[in-house]
This record gives structure tokens, sequence and C-alpha cells, in this order.
């Protein structure tokens, strides 16, 4: 058993409830895991099988004891995280996970997008926290894409009509991960040790051009879809609209709509794939697919 301690944030989420389950299938590698919850939120765990710690992200209590936090916040406090360091590394935790998981965005052609703003702000932090609090250490995870997500309503699709609108044009590179692989990924993580202040660990469940992966969710569900392209200077403008109305949200969303065919939406643009870090084999996507619309069946 590994002497680690490992408290998850954020365990409510659609990747936070995965990140839960997998530290519960792997307990007996870790000295202790559990999950910080907000007093109205703690009954929502109370028939899990995870030590639920009841308290505020900003308490140094709720992180006593723990030596590896993971954070899965979702946007509205990604911004927030550095906060939550500051009084986590002053009860003893020794190791952050931030809430990442997605594209490269070190890549010069996406890491000023608004989505990515706050990500970055949280990277550019934790690089400097880890600089001045010796045996602080800080990890990355980028994943590409979650597979389920990928062909989402969010991105244009249709899954009753059939039909897909999309900013951009086909033949451009994505890669895909699925969201039980990358908590799998991320937990078996916790057990490789690393010398440096931070590390980016990159893992790619597929890697293909867009309209290939168009092609496996027909093949997964026995269809065809209708693809209409649509030139990416449309999504600018509402995103710009959006932000003149002070809408964040949609702001950010907008900025996000065109990645899926830019050729940047992939865990491995400026670095290679960490993959043989692992010992299991990735779902691939015709499976992903199967596995989610049978459930909505």
């Amino acid at each position: 058993m590994a002497d680690i301690s490992v408290l998850l944030i954020g365990a409510s989420g659609a990747l936070g409830k995965p990140l839960m389950d997998e530290l519960i299938r792997q307990r007996d590698q870790f000295k202790r895991i559990a999950i910080l919850a907000t007093p109205d939120r703690a009954t929502k765990f109370s028939n899990s099988d995870v030590e639920v710690v009841i308290g505020s992200f900003y308490e140094a209590k709720s992180y006593q004891g723990f030596t590896h936090v993971i954070s899965a916040v979702g946007n509205p406090l990604m911004v927030l995280q550095p906060a939550m360091v500051e009084v986590a590394v002053s009860v003893g935790v020794k190791h952050w996970y931030s809430s990442e998981w997605n594209s490269d965005i070190s890549q010069r052609q996406i890491q000023n997008l608004r989505y990515f703003r706050d990500k970055q702000a949280v990277r550019a932090y934790l690089r400097g926290k880890a600089a001045q609090a010796p045996g602080f250490q800080y990890t990355l995870m980028v994943t590409g894409i979650f597979t389920e997500w990928a062909l989402d309503e969010f991105y244009g699709f249709d899954h009753q009509k059939l039909t897909a609108r999309l900013y951009g044009q086909p033949g451009k590179r994505i890669g895909v991960t699925s969201i039980p692989d990358i908590a799998r990924h991320t937990i078996d993580s916790l057990r490789i040790p690393f010398d440096s202040p931070g590390r980016t660990l990159r893992v790619q469940g597929w890697t293909g051009k867009i309209e290939e992966l168009i092609a496996e969710l027909e093949q997964a569900r026995g269809v065809k879809y209708q693809i209409t392209w649509v030139d990416v200077s449309e999504a600018k403008e509402l995103e710009e609209q959006a932000r003149v109305n002070e809408d964040d949200l949609s702001e950010m969303m907008y900025s996000i709509k065109p990645l899926l065919t830019s050729g940047y939406g992939v865990a491995d643009g400026v670095g290679k794939l960490d993959n043989d870090l692992f010992d299991f084999k990735p779902e691939t996507p015709r499976e992903t697919f199967a596995r989610v619309f049978k459930a909505e069946n």
C-alpha cells in the first residue's frame, strides 16, 4: 500500500463521480481516500462507500491528514483553485492535481481561448507555488477531448435527427479518451513518482480525423449522419457578442465550439503521449458510443 492519502474535490461532477468510483476500486492501494463536501451537499454521499469530509474548500481543517488532493471542480470554481492550494499546503498537502483533463492548452493556436483562460491562470500559479514551496508538487492530466462529449449536442450534433452542424472543415486531427479511462489514468498516476516540482501527463485513447470519429459513431449506432460544415467566424461573432453582453458562460462556450474540428483537440500537441506508463487497454470510440447510447435507450 502506498503511503498516499487522497482527498477528492468535486466528486458529484461528470468526471468527479468516475474518479470517486476508481478511488474506491483501488482503495487498497492507498492509506486513506475521502471526498470533500460542503454541508449542503454531504447528504448526496450518505450511501457512498467512501469517507466524506464535511467542510469548506477554503478551511485548513478540510485538508488535514491528506498528502494528495485531486481537484475536479467545474468552470465556476476553476479560477479559485489557488486559494484552495494555499490553504491545503499550509496543513501539509504535498501534491495537487489541478482540474485539467482537456486538450493540450500549451498549444500556441489554442492557448488564448477564453474557455481555457482560468486554467492557464491556475497553471501559472502552480508553477510559482511549486518554485517557492519546497516539497510541493502538482500534476496536470492532459487527455484530449472526452469521447462521450466529443460528438455531443454541444458541438452541434442532433442524435434524433441524425444531423450535425459543425464549425470548421473535415480532415483535421482529433484525440479522444473515454471518461472511465481518464479516471483510471488519473488514479493510477498517483503511484507514479517523479522528482520535478510539476509534471504534465499526456494520455489519449484514440487519435484520428474528425470524420473518422463520426464514422465510429455511425458504426456503433448503425445509422448515417448528415454533416453541415459552418465557417468558424460565426462562432467567433457569437463569442464576441456574449463578451459585450458580459455573458461570461456563453463567451466561454462559444470560444470552445470550433475546437472539435480545429486540429488542436489533442493531448499530444506539444509533447509525446505517456500511454506507455499505464498497463491497460483504452476503450475504443466505438465501444464508448455503444455504451453511451445503450444506456440512453
